[in-house]
């Protein structure tokens, strides 16, 4: 059940929504048969047990990130990106050469420059994408 929705009023209108075309759900784990007999107050019961818990999961994950950025072991504002490269140690430094080409980028961006536009300038002018493409 708890893969079946993860907020209880959704998950609720969805099995009402189901038992009114005449489709049966059986959740096996919790031994509930919408066909056999009407609980809805004990499928309230287990989707908010599983609402709470993935609200409880969120806020762990939010947490984690937040202490690791404190200590500042986060991978996540470390990952590699276009204009840097690791260094031995696994932190970022500037690749001067993709470096040349984001400021370019910006500059034409602060030139009014759509996104389209962009892309075309970039084509024009033979740069190749982050992975090596010509587009």
């Amino acid at each position: 059940m708890s893969r079946f929705g993860r907020d209880t009023i959704e998950a609720l209108e969805t099995v009402r929504l189901l038992k009114e075309l005449k489709v049966r759900l059986i959740f096996d784990q919790e031994d509930i048969d919408t066909d056999r007999d009407d609980r809805e107050l004990l499928l309230t019961i287990y989707e908010s047990l599983a609402q709470a818990d993935n609200e409880s999961r969120s806020q762990n994950i939010k947490l984690g990130h937040r202490y690791r950025t404190m200590d500042g072991t986060s991978k996540l504002y470390h990952r590699k990106c276009y204009g840097y490269d690791h260094d031995k140690d696994g932190l970022l430094i500037v690749n001067e050469e993709q470096a040349t080409v984001v400021r370019q980028i910006f500059a034409w961006y602060l030139e009014g420059k759509s996104i389209v536009g962009l892309i075309k300038l970039l084509k024009e002018n033979h740069i190749p994408s982050p992975r090596g493409k010509a587009k």
